[in-house]
């Protein structure tokens, strides 16, 4: 009786809501739980392949790799040296190395985002609203349009989204640390923050600068100097334990083209999100479409929360440190949503580096965590207990129906395929991409033309071992054997009469290293593809190249363990815990409100799986040849190829300077062969162009795999000149095949016939 009483008591002052924001990760991975498999029609493919191939190497005893061997049609690159591994690490270790269940492994990774996320807003909101607060932050950042499916579904980002639902338990490990200090708070806070630094570049970058800017704050709140000094050492701690990645990052990015800024697709002119998209709710998804689509919102609701729980602190706490640590997360939630708006150009012009974060809508992942403490605010609001529950119930209630339709992206095929370094070549052969990147980033320098794919090498990955030497200019009477080895080693054995040219189907990158017979000798670089090439005496011969650490790679590791035995001394003398410099939020357990979140999470959920899953009130599916996501109904058919459905405009009276965005709806008429390209013009008169936008990839999808049975969303952005004239204008569209420079005629449309264009019905008033 009395261990059943003890147990009793403990469940009695467990944290319930902590069981809530496991229920909420669970409802916002759902698509994943339900789904079998894993799309192939975002980024999600690219990550699984980089985990793929992360693993062969692992595999093979390589705890760390640095070169993607089977990547650009077996040449390799170094992408594993530049681009945040973490993820692609952990993939294989779920599936304990077991590179042919990527899959698994990504799918393992976006589900436990989802649990994390939700987990790490909970604390986080706890800190400021109570345990009510606390579930109500944790809903609040987990149906965050970015959170929920912008960056999951829409775009697949997989370490992007680890590394967001990371940012949460950053926020909250360094709050405690400044305010209650502690031994635990001190390492999650070093290990957060690493962990997001090791998952996505970008993403890292911009949680230390918040976390900088959040002990700043403190520092200035607080002057606390004991805990400044235990902050500044745990900030030291993050940049050093991760020297081992982004050291050689840093003085070895001459060595790559990094070509992800400039001009095109990742110019971030053209990814600034318009107020009115900013603040939209989300539509239900068209399951007709090619791809998932949605407006880059931060989610309206989830704004007003924010603004609500900010002016419910400062009413009830004005003069306390806790309405000040609130002001901080106004103030940076400002700066994010306001970076997103093209007000913001003047700063992303001005500040170097800025280019590199490509989209703007990017700080609608930090954006969300920086809210979660502004909405949990709303728990500490003063009313008599039943209406305090029923507010913070409805509240909840509210976010999980407004973001209903995130939980139904189209579903993918049950089935992603096998994934091998045969698959890998495949996937490049056809066209879909080359080394998993879509800008050629991370080929090395020196490689000043990109070699099409070679014969001999593909045929070897059918037929080990992978041979990459070029038997073509090899004299007759020279024979060279490739000899299987791991992936980061090339073995051959050379019999030649006299001395012989070694040329190697194999990208030539610092850290690459020739042996013959044990002894090294010079590479020199064959131009313009790069190539590995190296002389071999006369005789019988053992060559072996092999890629090793540089000296900026044994320094970074040389930093990190010396950080490591650092980091471990400075965790066992770190001081007890001693009490918070700010007023603490009543943290009881309100089981009345607790209850009824929990019944509400319910509720939601059955509603999900008995009602909404068999309704269309949250998706739908357009007739075949529709496009009903249009918000303009008009068609036309390009050569019997391509068929135009309709299209959206952003607005239809604006004045010069102003931004035109666009969007275009196409269908395949048949598989086709060719990549077309698409062209949006803004005319008056005809045949006189005052702005325009083309498309090497129509929605960045080659044409040659546009499914038939499904429409591609083509957005473009129109920049309106200054000195443009009042007066109105039309828009044509149409789609042409640059390599032929023709364009292709239109045979049949409802309005605005043109011999190769087409009109669209709606014009555009320009005023001043």
């Amino acid at each position: 009786m009395r261990s059943v009483i003890t147990r009793l008591n403990i469940w009695r002052h467990w944290d319930r809501g902590l069981l809530l924001a496991l229920l909420i990760g669970v409802i916002g991975a759902w698509p994943f739980l339900a789904y079998p498999s894993l799309p192939a029609a975002n980024d999600a493919e690219l990550h699984i392949f980089r985990i793929a191939e992360m693993g062969y190497s692992l595999r093979a005893g390589n705890l760390y790799p640095r070169w993607a061997a089977n990547f650009y049609y077996g040449y390799g690159y170094p992408i594993f040296n530049y681009y945040a591994p973490l993820t692609y690490h952990l993939g294989n270790w779920v599936t304990l190395f077991q590179p042919e269940h990527a899959v698994a492994g990504a799918k393992t990774l976006f589900i436990a985002a989802a649990l994390l996320g939700a987990v790490g807003a909970y604390l986080l909101g706890r800190e400021f609203g109570g345990q009510g607060g606390g579930v109500l932050g944790a809903a609040a950042f987990t149906f965050a349009p970015y959170i929920l499916l912008i960056n999951p579904h829409v775009r697949g980002d997989l370490p992007e989204v680890f590394a967001l639902a990371i940012i949460p338990w950053a926020l909250w490990s360094w709050e405690r640390l400044w305010d209650t200090g502690g031994r635990a708070m001190f390492v999650t806070a070093i290990l957060s923050a690493a962990i997001t630094l090791l998952s996505h570049n970008l993403t890292g970058l911009t949680t230390m600068l918040l976390l900088m800017a959040l002990s700043a704050w403190h520092w200035l709140v607080g002057k606390n100097r004991v805990r400044f000094g235990w902050a500044f050492l745990a900030g030291s701690l993050t940049v050093t334990l991760t020297a081992f990645f982004w050291l050689p990052f840093l003085l070895e990015q001459h060595f790559i083209r990094l070509d992800v800024a400039g001009e095109g697709h990742y110019d971030f002119r053209n990814h600034f999100v318009l107020l009115r998209d900013l603040l939209a709710f989300l539509r239900p998804i068209d399951w007709r479409a090619a791809s998932n689509t949605s407006s880059m919102s931060a989610g309206p609701l989830l704004v007003l929360l924010a603004v609500a729980g900010f002016v419910v602190v400062m009413v009830r706490q004005r003069k306390t440190v806790q309405f000040r640590r609130v002001c901080f997360y106004m103030l940076s939630g400002l700066l994010c949503f306001w970076l997103i708006t093209p007000s913001s150009r003047f700063v992303w012009e001005a500040i170097p580096g800025m280019a590199y974060y490509q989209f703007p809508w990017r700080f609608l992942g930090p954006l969300a965590a920086l809210l979660v403490p502004l909405v949990a605010s709303l728990g500490t609001i003063t009313l008599p207990g039943k209406y305090r529950t029923a507010l913070l119930t409805g509240l909840c209630g509210a976010i999980l129906v407004t973001a209903m339709p995130g939980l139904y992206p189209i579903p993918w095929p049950s089935d992603f395929g096998p994934v091998d370094p045969l698959t890998l070549l495949d996937f490049e052969l056809q066209g879909h991409w080359r080394g998993t990147t879509s800008t050629d980033d991370f080929i090395p320098i020196t490689v000043d033309v990109i070699p099409g794919p070679t014969q001999s090498l593909l045929d070897s990955y059918r037929s080990p071992p992978i041979d990459r030497v070029n038997h073509y200019i090899l004299s007759d009477d020279t024979t060279v054997t490739a000899l299987a080895d791991v992936p980061w080693r090339s073995r051959f054995t050379v019999q030649a009469p006299r001395e012989t040219l070694l040329r190697l189907y194999l990208f030539y990158f610092p850290g690459w290293k020739a042996y013959v017979d044990g002894q090294e000798t010079p590479i020199t670089i064959a131009n313009p593809e790069g190539f590995v090439t190296l002389r071999v005496p006369a005789g019988d011969r053992e060559v072996l190249l092999s890629f090793e650490d540089t000296p900026p790679r044994t320094a970074g590791w040389i930093i990190a363990g010396a950080s490591l035995v650092v980091f471990l001394i400075a965790v066992w003398h770190f001081p007890q815990t001693r009490g918070g410099s700010g007023e603490a939020v009543n943290d009881d357990a309100d089981a009345m409100t607790i209850t009824w979140l929990a019944i509400c999470l319910g509720c939601v959920l059955l509603l999900k799986l008995l009602l909404f899953d068999h309704v269309g009130w949250f998706h739908y599916t357009s007739p075949p040849g529709e496009a009903r996501a249009a918000r303009y109904q008009q068609q036309a058919d390009f050569g019997e190829e391509i068929a135009l459905l309709g299209f959206d405009l952003s607005g239809t009276r604006l004045k010069p300077g102003n931004t035109l965005d666009v969007t275009i709806y196409w269908n395949a008429q048949r598989a086709m062969t060719e990549t077309y390209q698409s062209f949006v013009h803004l005319v008056c008169p005809e045949g006189y162009i005052w702005t325009q936008s083309d498309h090497l990839n129509p929605a960045g999808f080659p044409t040659n795999l546009w499914p038939t049975d499904r429409y591609i969303r083509d957005p473009h952005r129109l920049m309106l000149p200054q000195d443009m004239p009042e007066g109105e204008y039309s828009i044509s569209v149409g789609i042409y095949l640059l390599r032929k420079n023709t364009r292709v005629p239109v045979l049949w449309a409802e309005s605005g016939t043109r011999a190769d264009n087409v009109i669209l019905r709606e014009t555009i008033s320009v005023r001043k």
